[in-house]
């Protein structure tokens, strides 16, 4: 597995999308000892096994992540949920250590507050995820008497239930969000920083915003938009 560019150097991008999510895969699928024993191995050769390992279950969780979030979309579609403020959903063969990035799938297509459960140790256990400026926490304190145990802020939370409590549960949650929610947070929103033309996107600008580099929770990337824009299909010659 390869993670530098053509001239060897590693940049921001590598490490947030392609050995964090490696690192993050071992504790979700197997255990996160793993990453750690790659993280201080010394010996160059047996570090390549292990990363070889860690790579294998990052290949696992994306097959998890994908087979899950298809039935989920399935179930969503299946059980006449599609117009609902808020989506609760369960199986009990579902992997508990993909549950949260399915969550956060499902938004990519029905945009509200999602909760996805598992079944664990004879209870379900799950992971919620918000929309923007809906205070996810708040709606499940709401629910609180439904719950075993519930944790987590604003934009996402995990929880602990009764496998009886389920349809009590799905239905004060989706009262809660109802009571909630506000209508601008119910269409997802991009946050543009700058409008620029065409001509403006040049090697010196990404230059400039390389020097901004690192990106992340308190030094977001820009964004920028060019309007008035048309797709133009080139067709070419039959021969």
């Amino acid at each position: 597995m390869e993670l530098t560019n053509s001239q060897g150097d590693m940049s921001i991008t590598d490490v947030v999308f392609r050995i964090a999510p490696r690192i993050n895969a071992a504790g979700r699928i197997k255990h996160g000892a793993l990453a750690v024993d790659l993280l201080s191995e010394r010996n160059l050769e047996v570090a390549r096994e292990k990363a070889g390992k860690v790579h294998e279950h990052n290949s696992a969780r994306q097959t998890l992540d994908r087979s899950i979030t298809q039935e989920a979309l399935d179930m969503i579609e299946q059980s006449g949920w599609k117009e609902r403020h808020s989506t609760v959903l369960f199986h009990p063969e579902w992997h508990k250590g993909v549950v949260g990035i399915v969550a956060s799938r499902l938004i990519e297509s029905y945009y509200r507050p999602t909760v996805v459960l598992t079944e664990s140790n004879g209870h379900l256990a799950g992971s919620a995820r918000s929309v923007s400026g809906f205070d996810l926490y708040e709606a499940l304190d709401a629910c609180s008497e439904h719950l075993i145990q519930f944790g987590g802020h604003k934009f996402a939370a995990g929880m602990t239930l009764e496998l009886e409590k389920l349809e009590d549960f799905r239905a004060a949650f989706e009262e809660a969000v109802s009571l909630r929610i506000e209508e601008w947070m119910r269409t997802p929103e991009i946050l543009v920083d700058l409008e620029i033309a065409l001509d403006e996107i040049t090697p010196e600008l990404f230059q400039s915003m390389r020097y901004l580099a690192p990106f992340g929770p308190g030094n977001p990337s820009p964004v920028f938009v060019s309007r008035n824009l048309r797709d133009i299909i080139l067709g070419f010659g039959r021969g």
